[in-house]
């Protein structure tokens, strides 16, 4: 005996104004009854043309109708296919586990085989997106080494990037025109001869060179900041890397 534990909930539908089932899960108790009856080849169809276009279908009910077309494939004695049907609705359902009153042995014996290759493809796919992750971060970290705030923008931060860089460039800017202006301010300062003359000029000195100290230092703190950043920081993840809903 085939059991799905599937239960739909009636909802009112507004143009009719009466209770019907929700579509997926009647889709999932009717590919299921067509299963327990025996016709296996409409209950692979629909649950396929199910799977085929979603609409909007939840996880839980298409980790169910992979279910119904892991049994139908076992009772075909196709068990490898079986096993696949039983990954794919691993895939959407990781918690899922086998019935022992309702699950034959075989079923039983065929889950178990997916489920250990299941736990064998996550740990590869958790190594490998830990290998591209580590290789992301490098490669943003030597960007930022020639374009601070490069690195974040290549991890897909981009206004942190933008952010730090315009900073960056900005302490850059302003360092690089003090420090172009302190000799000439240092030297007014040396050939004044008045003592109101001279203190006006040592006040010019000290403003330029305090501006060249804080600019640079903060030029200096936001370049290592984005390095560091760039290569520890966790990016942001893609449109592929996020969960199925």
């Amino acid at each position: 005996m085939f059991s799905m534990n599937v239960s739909a909930q009636p909802v009112e539908t507004p143009s009719s104004g009466t209770a019907i089932f929700k579509p997926d899960s009647l889709t999932v108790l009717k590919a299921a009854e067509m299963y327990e009856q025996g016709r296996l080849g409409d209950a692979e169809f629909l649950a396929l043309r199910a799977l085929d276009a979603p609409n909007g279908m939840s996880k839980r009910d298409r980790a169910q109708l992979f279910q119904v077309l892991a049994f139908c494939a076992i009772a075909n004695d196709d068990e490898e296919n079986g096993k696949r049907q039983f990954i794919e609705a691993l895939r959407l359902n990781p918690n899922l586990s086998p019935d022992p009153i309702s699950w034959s042995p075989k079923v039983r014996r065929v889950f178990d085989k997916a489920r250990e290759e299941y736990v064998q493809i996550v740990r590869i796919q958790a190594i490998e997106s830990e290998s591209r992750e580590a290789d992301l971060c490098r490669r943003a970290s030597l960007q930022s080494l020639y374009f601070p705030g490069g690195g974040q923008w290549m991890k897909d931060q981009k206004m942190k990037g933008f952010a730090c860089g315009s900073l960056f460039w900005a302490s850059l800017a302003i360092f690089a025109y003090s420090e172009s202006a302190l000799p000439g301010a240092r030297r007014d300062y040396l050939d004044a001869t008045r003592p109101d003359e001279i203190e006006a000029k040592y006040q010019d000195y000290r403003t330029v060179s305090r501006r060249v100290i804080i600019s640079g230092s903060v030029a200096a703190l936001i370049y290592t900041y984005t390095f560091f950043d760039a290569l520890w920081s966790d990016s942001q993840p893609t449109s592929d890397q996020l969960p199925a809903k």
